[in-house]
């Protein structure tokens, strides 16, 4: 009996002191409501969807202490389609995020597939609510997305808070999938940033890179680049955005024209539990691929709004609306037609 209470007294030590090292924490967020969609040409669709105000995941993440400020830091993170219970990512077991770092005085170096610091960095800030809401998203304008969202095989380095600023820089030796042979068929994508945060205003100017492979190199290719610049200002009653980029060489095509992009946005809250929140984004020549799939033509421009509220730290409730023009491509008319979007969820992380 003496031995038996000895085993379990040492055991609960141990785990005491494992515990006050290191740490892990399951996380997630689900997302779903219902939409409604109307496009010119395609006709109009009411469903349920997962991950409209934000996508909806299950995550792992955790450190461990290594003493002299130093820390070995992880992260995996699936996206999941809670509408119908699968992957969201298809054959990825974690798409969102599969990554291991090291932090100390020095910043912190991460290795694995992550984010590219144009989605991170500038999408994030540019919009009230961040890269979500359907064709409201930043992507449907800004041309982060002709080079990455997310990176695979990737090395990036973040440096420490210096007075609000901080550096940033990552290297993916091929965007998607294995490297080959060589690296002769590889994508290899360059990300930098800078960002500022001090008190109410927050700044962020990122870099995305794509590299055409060996194999594809020609007279007529060049690497894909998008440079974007955006913020915000909290004013206490009032929260403005602002934000511009510039893609250049779509599609790996060196003649292609220069794509520019604006986005102006507020946000305001409405008594102790709401937000009231819109956007104009607008851009001008051919566009990215938004998240329908289909292609923009000239001097696309859309208003969206969104209002949440919570109904405790973790829930919220929201509603959204979204009208642009020129969008989509009515094939039936052999013209360019409008898209509106309309929204109610509920978003519930834990």
């Amino acid at each position: 009996m003496k031995k038996k209470l000895l085993a379990c007294a040492l055991t609960a030590a141990f785990c005491g002191h494992a515990a006050a090292q290191s740490n892990v924490t399951v996380y997630g967020v689900m997302d779903l409501g219902y939409s409604y969609r109307d496009a010119d040409g395609q006709g109009s669709t009411s469903s349920i969807d997962s991950g409209i105000s934000g996508g909806s995941r299950l995550g792992f993440r955790g450190s461990e202490d290594l003493g002299n400020g130093m820390k070995v830091n992880f992260r995996l993170e699936t996206g999941v389609e809670a509408d119908r219970g699968i992957a969201a990512q298809g054959e990825r077991a974690f798409g969102r995020a599969a990554w291991v770092s090291l932090s100390g005085g020095f910043g912190e170096l991460r290795v694995g597939r992550q984010n590219a610091l144009g989605y991170d960095w500038f999408g994030g800030t540019v919009s009230p609510w961040g890269t979500n809401f359907l064709q409201a998203n930043p992507k449907t304008v800004f041309g982060y997305d002709a080079v990455a969202e997310r990176v695979d095989n990737a090395v990036f380095y973040y440096s420490p808070n210096l007075s609000g600023f901080q550096l940033a820089a990552g290297y993916s030796t091929r965007r998607e999938g294995q490297e080959t042979l060589e690296n002769d068929n590889d994508q290899s994508v360059f990300s930098a940033g800078l960002s500022y945060a001090n008190g109410p205003l927050k700044l962020a100017l990122t870099y995305d890179q794509r590299n055409v492979s060996d194999l594809a190199e020609g007279p007529g290719t060049d690497d894909v680049k998008n440079i974007a610049l955006g913020g915000s200002y909290d004013f206490g009653a009032l929260k403005v955005h602002a934000g511009f980029g510039q893609l250049k060489n779509v599609g790996f095509d060196k003649s292609a024209q220069t794509e520019k992009a604006w986005l102006i946005g507020a946000s305001m809250p409405i008594g102790k539990a709401g937000e009231l929140m819109a956007t104009y984004q607008t851009a001008s020549e051919d566009l990215n691929v938004n998240a329908y799939g289909t292609r923009f033509d000239d001097d696309v421009k859309g208003i969206s709004v969104v209002y949440s509220h919570k109904l405790s730290k973790r829930t919220k409730l929201y509603a959204y609306a979204s009208q642009y023009n020129d969008s989509v491509l009515d094939a039936a008319k052999d013209k360019l037609g409008d898209s509106t979007e309309f929204a109610l969820g509920i978003n519930h992380s834990f």
